[in-house]
């Protein structure tokens, strides 16, 4: 059965039968459990089946396909399959897909958004003196590993909401990010309260509160009198998140040293996992260089051989065409060896027979005259006739 289930599935998406693609949203908290149920109408049904988004099957029907245990069946019946993921993470982000298999396939779409509520935010202090009297406060609020960025506010006093500057920084994966805000005050009384307040879509309405009370500045600001330069913990409700308060003095220094020295001041895990954050920078940078000299190495490296081979195939059409050159003067000399030999051998034959001819004739011709004595001295022999060898007539 589980064969034929598979086969029939795999013969499926040949077919270009997806009729209906509904789609929907839904978002879940980092670290809560995920479920998606998936109900088709009441008709022949052959089987149901949920994809991940990485495109591979979690379950057909109520047998599981990946062996993960954060993948958990609900319910299964002919018309609906419902599943569970365990502890919802980023990387269970994305699209999960219900392949519902009858006469056609149809096919629903659960676009699934994880998110990362935001840390309990730390508030700094910093007061900046310059060299004409004048002095301001610095009111700096962090929070760490949210997603999507939060919306961070200020309340002065009881009924003030405004807005200071806001950076966000995303982390290398891109998803979660780090966010401070940024508040400066010029003038404030000892019983002057400040809170800062994070909102995210995580929290579901929920607040995440950060207070501070000017007089733990003044009083900081009394005692550090005789110091140019103190650091001290704001007395602080031990259920609120603590505050750091710098009182600092600018005789020249310029905003780059100040930001310098309102970092010192910062708490000892957040900077902490600042290092460490540099520090993979640091190596990403340092991994991309080597990566850039390795490959550029290995281009000039493909260059050299290139050439090599370049000049390799060079020589040898040169020492090709000499060979081929040699061949030829070789069997051009032979044939002339030849047709000289065979010339010289020719000639060699007529001149013997010409030489072999002139002697043959010489010889009849004083055969013939001694012949004609004896015939003048012999009356005899006058009546018969000479006889002379056509060849030489």
């Amino acid at each position: 059965m589980w064969w034929r289930l598979c086969s029939l599935l795999a013969w499926f998406p040949l077919q270009e039968a997806f009729l209906t693609n509904h789609t929907e949203t839904v978002t879940v908290e980092e670290g809560q459990t995920l479920t998606l149920n998936c109900v088709v109408s009441p008709e022949k049904t052959i089987s149901l089946q949920w994809l991940a988004p990485s495109g591979f099957t979690i379950f057909l029907n109520e047998h599981p396909a990946l062996q993960n245990s954060k993948y958990q069946l609900l319910h299964h019946s002919t018309n609906q399959l419902s599943i569970s993921v365990l502890n919802v993470s980023q990387r269970d982000e994305g699209v999960y897909k219900c392949l519902h298999y009858s006469n056609s396939v149809r096919t629903k779409e659960v676009k699934v958004m994880v998110l990362a509520t935001p840390s309990m935010p730390t508030l700094e202090a910093s007061v900046i003196r310059t060299q004409n009297g004048k002095e301001h406060v610095t009111l700096r609020c962090s929070t760490v590993r949210s997603k999507p960025p939060p919306q961070i506010t200020w309340i002065l006093g009881n009924d003030i909401e405004l807005y200071g500057e806001t950076h966000h920084e995303f982390e290398m994966d891109g998803k979660k990010c780090n966010s401070s805000s940024l508040l400066r005050v010029h003038t404030y009384g000892k019983n002057s309260t400040v809170n800062c307040i994070i909102r995210h879509k995580g929290l579901q309405g929920r607040k995440l509160v950060a207070p501070f009370r000017f007089e733990d500045l003044v009083t900081d600001q009394e005692t550090a009198s005789d110091a140019p330069e103190k650091s001290s913990p704001s007395s602080q409700d031990p259920q609120q998140p603590a505050s750091t308060v710098a009182v600092m003095e600018d005789s020249s220094t310029t905003e780059s040293d100040k930001e310098e020295k309102e970092q010192t001041t910062q708490d000892p895990d957040l900077a902490t996992e600042a290092n460490l954050q540099y520090l993979g920078v640091v190596r990403k940078k340092n991994g991309i260089l080597l990566l850039t000299l390795v490959s550029f190495l290995i281009f000039i490296l493909f260059i050299i051989v290139q050439l090599f081979i370049m000049k390799l195939r060079k020589a040898h059409v040169v020492w090709k065409r000499e060979n081929e050159i040699s061949e030829h003067t070789l069997e051009s000399y032979k044939s002339r060896s030849n047709h000289e030999e065979t010339s010289s051998q020719e000639k060699n034959g007529q001149t013997f027979h010409s030489k072999s001819y002139i002697n043959y004739i010489t010889q009849l011709y004083s055969d013939a005259k001694t012949k004609r004595k004896e015939n003048a001295q012999n009356p005899k022999l006058e009546g018969e006739p000479t006889h002379i060898p056509e060849s030489i007539v």
